[in-house]
């Protein structure tokens, strides 16, 4: 599959992969640069391979809420909510964001790999409640404008969304198109995320490129929008998240709300909580040459107590970071060993976010 702007990335020069069934950029010029781009100026990404779900009805607010582990109930209209979907085992079925426009109107961006599962998840629990479900997976793009640089940019072409709080969003519109502006993102550096039709996304992606070149602008890649991330500490679904990892033995634990009347899958996740099998996911420095990778084995004391879930080199910190899933309880100073090929690398844990005070 490919997004509307495809033949913009190639003209670009872009490497372009499969992500997802997506023909998505890798890169354009070089991971690393891109990526201090966006940690020092303002990158826009094309991330219209995930997906935009409307649900609205009386009944929206009571499922929307059941089915995620943070609350959705009775938040402000004009926010976005960053929750976990689970099965009735406990079992991360997706990361999304709920955006709340009333309480009979809401929208959700799904992941790109997880699109056709979470609409599935959806129309099965809206059955018999006073809900309508409708995807926007063809119609709609979603730009991703990101950096310290980023609200000025978007000040120009919508001036509205320069009041923007962290996890709100607006209702604009460009060339008399509707379009969705939320002060939302995953790489920790600020900015929006746009999303809107895909008649018009080909030309905000041209007039925010143009209007940002005072500004540093650079089209960025799926390569420096995993390491931004990372480096915030930001769980990826796959990786942190999985069908096999329950919510609360994640870097996302904290959208949990046991406190909650209810939620799919909170029995299962009580029953996890109180036993000993309850995994728990750690950030770490390594202090070593080399790189961890996901699935590589992490020791204490000759044991091994569990698996990299994700690793990378940090641009801004200019040294390994990873995050490990384990079956150990660790604090901050601690320290682990990794297994990178025939050695093992010490790694000392720290606390997230690794880069510091994250920007939303």
């Amino acid at each position: 599959m490919k997004t509307a702007l495809y033949e913009h990335h190639r003209a670009l020069g872009a490497k372009l992969i499969d992500f997802g069934g997506w023909e998505m950029p890798l890169q354009y010029s070089s991971i690393v640069h891109e990526h201090q781009i966006v940690r020092s100026k303002v990158g826009i990404f094309d991330v219209s391979h995930m997906g935009r779900i409307l649900v609205e009805g009386l009944g929206a607010e009571a499922l929307l809420d059941y089915l995620s582990t943070n609350q959705i109930a009775d938040k402000p209209d004009g926010t976005a909510t960053y929750t976990i979907w689970c099965d009735e085992k406990g079992k991360c079925i997706d990361d999304l964001l709920v955006y709340r426009v009333s309480s009979t109107q809401f929208f959700v961006i799904v992941n790109a790999s997880n699109r056709e599962k979470d609409l599935d998840h959806l129309l099965h629990y809206s059955a018999g409640r006073d809900v309508t479900i409708n995807d926007r997976y063809h119609e709609d793009g979603i730009l991703a404008v990101q950096g310290p640089n980023a609200d000025m940019l978007i000040a120009k072409i919508f001036p509205d969304a320069e009041a923007l709080s962290p996890m709100s969003f607006i209702v604009d519109s460009y060339e008399g198109e509707p379009v969705v502006i939320s002060a939302t993102g995953y790489t920790g550096a600020g900015g929006v995320e746009i999303c809107g039709p895909n008649s018009i996304i080909v030309k905000l992606w041209e007039e925010l490129l143009k209007e940002g070149e005072e500004y540093g602008i650079e089209p960025i890649g799926l390569g420096a929008r995993d390491t931004l991330r990372l480096e915030a500490g930001y769980a990826l679904y796959g990786h942190e998240l999985s069908g096999k990892i329950a919510p609360i033995e994640t870097v996302s634990a904290w959208t949990v709300k046991m406190n909650k009347l209810d939620f799919l899958g909170k029995s299962a996740l009580q029953k996890l909580e109180a036993s000993k099998q309850k995994r728990r996911e750690y950030p770490v420095v390594l202090g070593g040459k080399g790189i961890a990778r996901e699935g590589f084995p992490v020791y204490l004391e000759d044991r091994q107590i569990g698996v990299v879930t994700s690793g990378t080199f940090s641009p801004t910190l200019n040294q390994a970071i990873a995050l490990v899933l384990v079956d150990k309880n660790l604090k901050v100073g601690d320290t682990i060993e990794i297994q990178i090929r025939q050695n093992r690398c010490p790694a000392e844990v720290v606390s997230l976010p690794f880069i510091g005070t994250v920007r939303h």
